[in-house]
């Protein structure tokens, strides 16, 4: 088939390095992502998710029949091309929100030149003729003038992560075929990444290895692996002996509370998709945000708070709920140490602040817009960024460290409580990027007790391990190494939090 445009831009991108003073040898690139035409995916045999604000290629080999006997299938008798049907279904259990495109090789060599170029056909949903009722959430059925290589793309604009499955079927299709590797360049010198030698933190740790999944705790240097129980976000309360977390599943949904070894489990409010429990200073009170989408094209994500063991009477004592106001996405609470005040983030806004006493929501990073906000009747400033997660407040209420997706890969910054630029701490090898193309992830930050290092996940070897840094970004360092060896953490890019850290 016939080579994309892409490989003469790469091309030139090479001679660009080359008159820059590096001698290159070609390589072949590692296992493909999905970013682009270059390195699509194959259709997936089996459901898998998409993050949010997250597009997927797959490619799929599409044959022309010819019936005098040439070409991929033949048939006797006759003579020129049959075009053969191609089917294409997305189900995603009713879950609305994804988008699903056909590309033509040709219009995948222009996209390019231009992402903005119209594909040959789009998804829309399937109702049965005889039914009336919706059987594919998102379908397309055409053929093709031509043989090649052809591309399904599979768009998530939304806030949150969308599990779905992509079948592709039809006479003339092969799935599967061996995908013509990439050239990349690579230094006739190999650079390695540098090693970053394992480290020990001080304090203790508690981590789930996926949403749901178990939950451990673990002393900063390895040892003492603890099996403590099952659930979404586990948080330390402020004297490090009991354990906050989420559960979904099973007959109680809600938010529990436990020992720290796992004993005498709790729930202290029943309520269904709630995740992201967070202390207040004081242990009086814990955050968290609830799923109250009643609409699924506008997701609506909620902060509550509860307050532990409140004085009703002289007799009794209850936990007692209250919803501060908030935009309609607000994930991830932290408390600023004042005890009043929570920070969260709005993928659409940017980082905010609310009081758990009264008020509306306030943006906490720098403005380069407005936005009227309908509560309150006045225009306030927004901030147009990058898809951003995991904000959390440091120790001393100064400081908001969060993941902000930088175009293919996610980094770790950190910006003031009270506004002002950006600062960043992770930031990718600026050669070894160039030249290899290496996208590293960088999520779910968490801060140390004392404000002073950043506990994060990263994929740079490959999967999803735990790392530590100064709050600057210097003497980056591995941690837990022990751990991640033999308990893999999956991270979903759903606002989840994956650890939390003490004394």
């Amino acid at each position: 088939m016939k080579q994309f445009k892409s490989s003469q831009m790469l091309f030139g991108f090479f001679v660009a390095i080359l008159c820059a003073g590096f001698a290159v040898s070609m390589a072949w690139a590692g296992a493909p992502a999905g970013a682009s035409p270059s390195d699509p995916l194959p259709v997936p045999t089996e459901a898998r998710s998409i993050a949010p604000q997250t597009t997927l290629w797959f490619y799929f080999d599409y044959a022309l029949e010819n019936s005098s006997g040439g070409g991929f299938f033949s048939r006797p008798g006759g003579g020129g091309s049959v075009k053969s049907k191609v089917d294409v279904a997305v189900n995603t259990n009713g879950v609305a929100g994804l988008a699903v495109a056909i590309y033509t090789p040709a219009q995948a060599t222009d996209w390019f030149r231009d992402q903005a170029i119209a594909p040959v056909g789009r998804g829309t949903p399937y109702r049965d003729t005889a039914s009336g009722n919706i059987t594919r959430d998102l379908y397309w059925s055409g053929a093709f003038n031509a043989s090649g290589r052809y591309f399904v793309v599979v768009a998530n604009p939304t806030a949150v992560a969308i599990p779905f499955r992509l079948t592709v079927t039809g006479d003339a299709v092969t799935l599967y075929p061996v995908v013509a590797p990439t050239v990349t360049p690579t230094l006739v010198a190999p650079v390695a990444a540098a090693i970053i030698p394992p480290s020990v933190v001080a304090g203790k740790i508690v981590f789930e290895t996926a949403t749901g999944g178990a939950i451990y705790t673990v002393n900063g240097d390895g040892s003492n692996l603890t099996l403590v129980t099952n659930g979404i976000d586990p948080a330390w309360s402020p004297d490090g002996k009991r354990i906050a977390f989420a559960r979904w599943g099973g007959p109680y949904p809600g938010l529990y509370v436990a020992n720290a070894d796992g004993s005498q489990e709790q729930l202290v409010y029943g309520a269904p998709r709630l995740r992201s429990p967070k202390w207040s200073p004081d242990g009086k009170f814990i955050a968290f945000t609830q799923d109250k989408t009643t609409n699924d094209a506008n997701p609506r994500w909620k902060l509550g708070v509860i307050e532990l063991n409140k004085v009703v009477d002289a007799d009794t004592t209850k936990n007692v709920l209250t919803e501060p106001q908030c935009s309609d996405l607000c994930y991830a609470p932290s408390w600023s140490n004042d005890g009043k005040t929570l920070v969260y983030t709005d993928p659409g806004i940017g980082i905010m602040a609310t009081s758990i006493i009264s008020g509306s929501a306030a943006l906490v990073m720098g403005p380069t817009g407005t936005y009227y906000d309908t509560t309150a009747s006045v225009v306030r400033p927004i901030l147009h960024m990058p898809q951003i997660q995991n904000s959390e407040v440091s120790a001393d209420g100064k400081r908001v460290v969060y993941a902000q997706q930088a175009h293919d890969r996610w980094e770790i910054n950190t910006a003031s409580a009270d506004g002002g630029a950006a600062t960043g701490v992770t930031s990718p090898d600026p050669i070894l990027y160039a030249l290899y193309g290496n996208v590293v992830r960088n999520v779910a930050p968490t801060w140390s007790p004392n404000g002073k290092q950043i506990l994060f996940l990263s994929d740079r070897n490959g999967k999803w391990e735990f790392f530590v840094c100064d709050a600057d970004g210097t003497n980056v360092r591995q941690a837990l190494k022990q751990v991640t060896d033999t308990i893999p953490v999956r991270f979903d890019f759903s606002n989840e939090r994956i650890a939390d850290w003490t004394n």
